[in-house]
C-alpha cells in the first residue's frame, strides 16, 4: 500500500522543534548538581513538579515520559500507516524488553531495570514498570503472552528452552522484530530503513560473538533480511576470535556506507558502536528528510533523535550523579 506521510511528517516536524539541540544538552552536562540540572529539564518542558530532594530515577522518569508522550502523539496520527509506523514502536518495545530482561538477568531492581526503556502504545509506562517487577524472564515472557504482545510467544519459547540465556532471549526478540517488520515494510519506503536495522542488530552480535562460539552456532545467532551483511559475512566476522578483529571485517561488509566509519573507529566496542551508529542514522534521516520531505525521513528522524535524546539525557543524569567531569560527559553525547 502507498501511504502519504505530509500530515504525519508535519506533526513530526512540529514535536522535532521541542528536541533540545547540543547547545542545551552541553550546558545540562555542566549543571551544577541534580537540582540546578532538575531545574534546566523543567525549564525545557519536561514533567517535573518538584525540584527539591529530586533523585536520578526521577530525572530519568521525567525523560521516559517526555518521550512517550511524543510518541504516543505519532501514534494518534499514524492513521492508515498504523501497520508501518507500528515497526518503530515494535523497535522500541524491542529495546525496552531488551533493557528489563538484562536487569532481571542481574537480579537489579526494579526502578534500574527501567533505564533505557521507552512508553510506547502498546506497552506504556504502567505495564513497562510491571515487567520491570517479574522475578524471571520466564515470568516476563508469560505476561507478555497473556497481554497477546508479538513478542511473548517468541520470547516463552526461548525462557522454556532450559535455563534462560539472556543472548538467547535476546535473539529471539531481534528475530521476531525482524521478521515482522521484513513482513509490514515489504518493498515500501520502509523497507530500507528495516534492512539496515537487521544489518546493525548483525554486526552488534557478531562483535559480542566474536571469539566465544564454544557456545553458540553463529548460523543460529544470525537474522535474515539485511541489505549488507550476508550469512558469509557473519560467520567470517565471528571466526576472527575477538571483537577487534571483527570490526575490520564488519567494516568491509558495510561498503560504502557511513555506517562503515563506526566500526573502522568505535567497533571493536559494541556499546560504542551502538550509540555511534545512532548518531550516523539520526544525521542520515535528517539529510533524507531534506531531500524527500514527503516521504518517512521525516518520521524516522524525529524518533530516532528521541532515542538520542533519551540516551544523551540519561548519561548526563547519571555522570552528574557520579560526579564525571562535564566534559567527558559531553564528550560522548549522541546528538551532534
Amino acid at each position: 500500500m502507498t501511504h502519504r506521510w505530509d500530515d504525519l511528517n508535519a506533526r513530526a516536524r512540529g514535536l522535532g522543534t521541542h528536541l533540545l539541540g547540543r547547545r542545551d544538552l552541553d550546558a545540562l552536562a555542566r549543571a551544577s548538581d541534580l537540582r540546578a540540572l532538575a531545574e534546566g529539564l523543567r525549564a525545557a518542558g519536561f514533567p517535573l513538579a518538584d525540584t527539591d530532594g529530586v533523585t536520578p530515577g526521577a530525572l530519568e522518569l521525567a525523560v521516559r515520559r517526555r518521550a512517550g508522550a511524543h510518541l504516543g502523539i505519532l501514534a494518534r496520527w499514524c492513521g492508515p500507516r498504523a501497520d508501518a509506523a507500528a515497526i518503530l514502536f515494535d523497535d522500541e518495545d524491542r529495546r525496552s524488553l531488551r533493557a528489563i530482561l538484562r536487569g532481571a538477568s542481574e537480579r537489579a531492581p526494579a526502578d534500574l531495570r527501567l533505564a533505557g526503556t521507552l512508553p510506547t502504545p502498546d506497552l506504556p509506562e504502567r505495564a513497562l514498570a510491571e515487567l520491570a517487577r517479574q522475578p524471571s524472564a520466564r515470568a516476563v515472557a508469560a505476561l507478555l503472552v497473556a497481554w497477546r504482545h508479538p513478542y511473548g510467544t517468541a520470547l516463552l519459547a526461548a525462557a522454556s528452552a532450559g535455563e534462560a540465556d539472556l543472548l538467547r532471549l535476546e535473539l529471539a526478540l531481534n528475530k521476531c522484530f525482524a521478521a515482522r517488520a521484513s513482513r509490514v515494510a515489504g518493498s515500501g519506503p520502509l523497507a530500507g530503513y528495516v534492512r539496515e536495522t537487521i544489518d546493525l542488530e548483525n554486526a552488534f552480535a557478531a562483535l559480542i560473538l566474536a571469539g566465544r562460539t564454544e557456545d553458540t552456532v553463529p548460523k543460529d545467532a544470525f537474522i535474515p533480511g539485511g541489505a549488507r551483511i550476508g550469512i558469509a559475512d557473519f560467520e567470517e566476522a565471528v571466526a576472527t576470535g575477538g571483537a577487534a578483529r571483527a570490526a575490520p571485517r564488519l567494516e568491509r561488509a558495510f561498503g560504502d556506507s557511513p555506517l562503515a566509519r563506526v566500526f573502522a573507529r568505535a567497533g571493536a566496542d559494541p556499546a560504542a558502536a551502538e550509540a555511534a551508529t545512532l548518531r550516523v542514522r539520526v544525521a542520515a534521516e535528517r539529510r533524507d528528510a531534506r531531500r524527500d520531505p514527503l516521504g518517512p525521513a521525516p518520521l524516522l528522524a524525529l524518533v530516532l533523535g528521541l532515542r538520542a535524546q533519551t540516551t544523551d539525557l540519561r548519561r548526563i543524569i547519571w555522570g552528574l550523579a557520579l560526579n564525571a567531569p562535564p566534559a567527558l560527559v559531553a564528550a560522548d553525547l549522541v546528538t551532534a
